[in-house]
């Protein structure tokens, strides 16, 4: 959307700006293919000018202007063809706005009511952290994001640092500058061989800046100086810079030889966070560890969560498969294949979040196909234990086989209704908070993946027969339970 758009006064900003061929605090004659990266370049199953875009519109942000260069026909084609997006989009070649230029800036200055945000093409970084600039931001103050030297690297741009007292106050010495500026990169750097740059906190290329602050450096302009820093440096003279350490949330530059891959290393390693509702005690420490290799290469492949989640249930049905011929070399496969279900069962969530996919059909797939399999694994193994076994060729084992299918259902139903009222207001949600602590409880600690490590013990042990039985008697009390917490609303409802 092309045209002038102009930002309501609000408490929050609301406006971006996106720089995709220069940094923040780097001129357009500082930077090279070795040190920029592409926006076109891919991390975590995005380009970086996607996910940007993306992430300051989770944040909260509903305009962004984009400072585009040769790349600009790439870039829109991008958001053309990307549904997620809702944000307003308003081009602006650098030919016409060169970021290095002051009059861009007051032309863009005269645009903006109150502050707005500045973003390189080339940092990834979390929505809360977007909504922490956003708060910060509608304060009038100016308001940068720093970071260490962590894990033998450091990020931001080593010619503007922030003192560490920074972060505790907005005292006018909380920035300081070192001449030349030169282009952020990410080097390795060795704990303890290089102090100063693995202590002192830097300056990302992410930040908010009032609109005065914007148009000032046509006032205070110096030859070759960038005049976002001239606008830093006025903000640190006036004493109202704001640090926030991107620690609190996350972000990681991009730039230089190795940051796409240790960008993505902290997108993978923030899948850890990334848990589900229904997750359990295995799925937070054992399946969610090893989901994170698969996700990474479902990305790589561009796989789309519901695609994720349809082949989760192929290998969580081929596993039901395994349980019927009822040996005990068939279930223990069958039991291997069921664990690996739940594990990639785990990935399209995670590929969900990291690419900003979820969406209400994907999440009522994912349950649905999470059923299915269930019905189907209690439906082998009972097949397997009516062939093969103790009770083989006796009807208990299809008894059970049919109840627990049975309360499975009844189980989908009753969590599908504890599920929705949860998601209610507490005005509007007919739960008392004691109700919905223990229906919390149940949804937590009893409705989810972890019986699968179960029917791999069973399976191992040759004991699936007792894990049946465990499972017909354990699905009604399950069921029973939460029925007698939503008796209420079930009667209501009836």
């Amino acid at each position: 959307m092309d045209g002038i758009l102009k930002q309501e006064t609000t408490d929050a900003v609301d406006t971006a700006i996106l720089l995709t061929s220069a940094g923040v605090f780097a001129s357009d004659y500082m930077d090279s293919e070795q040190v920029m990266p592409s926006p076109l370049t891919r991390v975590g199953g995005m380009t970086l000018f996607q996910r940007a875009v993306l992430t300051l519109q989770r944040g909260g942000i509903s305009q962004i202007w984009v400072l585009a260069g040769k790349e600009e026909a790439a870039l829109r084609n991008l958001l053309q063809q990307d549904s997620r997006l809702q944000a307003a989009v308003r081009w602006l070649p650098v030919r016409e706005f060169p970021p290095h230029d002051s009059e861009t800036w007051e032309t863009l200055a005269d645009e903006v009511n109150g502050s707005c945000m500045v973003v390189g093409c080339h940092t990834v970084f979390s929505p809360s952290l977007v909504q922490q600039l956003r708060h910060e931001g509608g304060q009038g103050k100016a308001v940068v994001v720093v970071g260490y030297s962590t894990e033998g690297y450091h990020v931001g741009n080593p010619s503007v640092v922030v003192r560490p007292e920074g972060l505790e106050g907005n005292s006018a010495s909380s920035v300081m500058f070192r001449d030349p500026p030169v282009a952020a990169t990410i080097e390795m750097t060795s704990h303890g061989s290089n102090h100063e740059a693995s202590c002192l906190p830097i300056v990302g290329d992410l930040m908010v800046l009032p609109g005065r602050l914007l148009g000032i450096s046509g006032v205070l302009h110096a030859s070759g100086t960038n005049p976002l820093r001239l606008a830093l440096e006025q903000a640190a003279v006036e004493g109202t810079v704001m640090a926030i350490p991107g620690e609190t949330h996350w972000f990681r530059d991009v730039r230089g030889p190795q940051g796409p891959k240790l960008a993505e290393q902290t997108l993978v390693r923030s899948l850890q966070t990334l848990k589900g509702g229904l997750d359990g005690f295995v799925d937070r420490y054992v399946n969610r560890k090893c989901s994170g290799i698969l996700t990474r290469l479902f990305l790589k492949l561009r796989w789309s969560p519901n695609a994720i989640t349809v082949l989760s249930m192929v290998v969580g049905l081929l596993a039901a498969g395994f349980f019927i011929p009822g040996s005990w070399q068939f279930a223990l496969i069958g039991a291997f294949l069921f664990q690996l279900s739940v594990i990639i069962d785990c990935c399209d969530g995670e590929v969900a979040r990291l690419t900003y996919s979820e969406s209400k059909f994907g999440q009522e797939l994912d349950i649905w196909a999470d059923n299915v399999v269930h019905i189907a694994i209690f439906a082998g193994i009972a097949c397997g234990a009516y062939l093969q076994g103790p009770w083989e060729q006796t009807n208990l084992p299809l008894v059970l086989g049919a109840s627990a299918m049975l309360a499975n259902v009844a189980s989908l139903l009753l969590v599908n209704t504890a599920r929705q009222l949860r998601s209610r207001s507490r005005d509007s949600n007919p739960l008392t908070d004691r109700e919905r602590t223990k229906i919390d409880f149940m949804l937590g600690k009893v409705a989810n993946r972890d019986f699968s490590v179960v029917v791999l013990i069973c399976a191992a042990l040759g004991f699936l027969h007792w894990f049946l039985a465990l499972a017909a008697i354990g699905s009604w009390f399950f069921v029973t339970s939460m029925a007698w917490l939503l008796r209420r609303n079930l009667i209501s409802r009836a």
